[in-house]
């Protein structure tokens, strides 16, 4: 079947999206250990003071600074969704970020009105402008973590049966988010937690340890190859440096707190 003239256009931006994928990764390496901030860039606080030289430039790289972290979540997800294409189709990649995302959205929106299942958590302006008190980075986190640790295993065990394929990946998620929240709560603003609810010295609610394994394991549970063929397949590398990246942009930034 002859590719249709959009599919045609958009093959330049698809042969990038990895590289601004790496250069997204590098500018939030930059912002996590910065800081980046209005007072780095020379914008005073106090009133009448002068703006200072290339004010708009600044402006910018401040822009790009505040929001690092979601641009880095879109690209991951986006690479992500062209690795999934490539494995089982795009009718299957459609799927699967869909429910990954949606889940994440629908939960987040019910622990928001509930604390619900996660705890007491309220989320804060890192992870971008919010829907229905949902901020759109919370979504794109969640496929970001739970695709990609699924096809790391698959990766690193391409025949291991569709159970432990799912208790692996949960496993990965929640290690990877367990490295990312000190950074995400102290330093960036994803979230915090209410102080009248039970936490363990972490500083997160109890409920949330459970709720990040339990739930990507029933989300990766559901997700199965649509056939034995698929099931084999080669794999891409790129959710394993995904992943890496994160983990290790997250580390830094602890250890240079």
């Amino acid at each position: 079947m002859a590719r249709s003239l959009l599919s045609r256009s958009l093959e330049p931006l698809v042969g990038i999206l990895w590289g601004l994928f790496l250069a997204a990764s590098a500018w939030l390496a930059v912002v996590w250990l910065g800081p980046v901030d209005a007072t780095t860039l020379g914008f005073s606080m106090q009133e009448g003071e002068p703006p200072p030289p290339d004010a708009a430039f600044r402006a910018a790289v401040l822009l790009l600074a505040q929001n690092a972290d979601l641009i880095c979540l879109a690209l991951a997800v986006v690479n992500l969704h062209l690795v999934v294409t490539a494995a089982n189709g795009l009718r299957t990649a459609r799927a699967w970020l869909g429910f990954t995302a949606g889940s994440a959205f629908l939960l987040g929106f019910l622990n928001v009105t509930t604390h619900i299942p996660f705890g007491g958590m309220a989320f804060g302006s890192g992870l971008g402008a919010t829907f229905l008190a949902v901020p759109i980075g919370w979504p794109l986190l969640w496929a970001t973590l739970i695709i990609a640790a699924r096809e790391t295993v698959l990766l690193l065990s391409p025949r291991a049966s569709h159970a432990k394929v799912s208790a692996f990946a949960a496993l990965i998620v929640l290690a990877t988010i367990a490295n990312l929240e000190p950074v995400a709560r102290h330093t960036r603003g994803w979230w915090d937690w209410y102080l009248d609810t039970p936490r363990n010295p972490s500083g997160v609610h109890l409920w949330a340890w459970a709720a990040w394994f339990g739930w990507p394991w029933l989300v990766l549970f559901s997700m199965r190859e649509k056939d034995v063929v698929s099931g084999v397949a080669s794999r891409s590398v790129r959710p394993v440096l995904i992943l890496l990246i994160l983990n290790a942009v997250a580390l830094a930034a602890r250890w240079g707190r």
